[in-house]
């Protein structure tokens, strides 16, 4: 349960406190669904620096860290926390490793329904083939350079750690510029790609821990 709390803290609990200032709703959402999808299955590869700020409300200041990331259709993702710390999660079809620094962990997701959720719910962020999960409600708003899809969990599992995610795509090539969550409790984070690199070769053996 600590390593899962340590997880969620690390990779959850984003939110939007301008509730999606300057966007409207999308007058056709199925049509930018359908580009989003489009362009999901376009998505071979992600390989990006990332800046993540996490705010509790039992602290003063917001937790910075940063770090990169890699993804690889259609499975394989990568998160490698860099600094004020490092801590690796690589996640490989079912399996799961964490690295805090000073023990490597390895899980099974398909034995453990929590790890299975948060396993399918990453994927399909950064892919972007969450869109057609009948896991959540989705509202699609757009501005004049975004798209912004809002996801808001059906599952009463799901919704005990997460209030909804945001997901922020660029409206030229459709893929996601920033991923943010928000706990029912108000804490949240906010993590922003840059540097992004798009379909790229990546060794699979960065998709391993030994």
């Amino acid at each position: 349960m600590k390593i899962l709390m340590t997880f969620l803290l690390l990779t959850a609990g984003f939110f939007s406190f301008s509730q999606f200032s300057g966007f409207k709703k999308v007058a056709d959402p199925k049509e930018i669904a359908e580009k989003l999808n489009a362009a999901s299955k376009k998505t071979k590869s992600i390989d990006s620096d990332f800046k993540q700020y996490k705010h509790l409300d039992i602290l003063e200041n917001d937790i910075e860290s940063s770090g990169h990331f890699s993804f690889k259709a259609t499975d394989k993702v990568r998160w490698e926390y860099l600094q004020p710390y490092k801590y690796l999660i690589v996640m490989n079809g079912k399996d799961m490793w964490i690295n805090d620094g000073n023990k490597i962990r390895k899980y099974d997701t398909e034995s453990n329904k929590m790890f299975k959720e948060i396993n399918n719910l990453m994927v399909g962020m950064l892919q972007g083939n969450i869109l057609k999960s009948e896991n959540f409600e989705i509202i699609f708003y757009e501005n004049k350079n975004e798209i912004l899809a809002v996801l808001k969990p059906k599952s009463p599992e799901m919704k005990d750690f997460l209030e909804h995610i945001e997901l922020y795509f660029d409206n030229k090539h459709y893929n996601v510029k920033k991923i943010i969550m928000d706990e029912p409790a108000g804490d949240y984070t906010e993590m922003i790609f840059y540097n992004r690199k798009m379909n790229i070769e990546i060794p699979d053996s960065r998709f391993l821990i030994k």
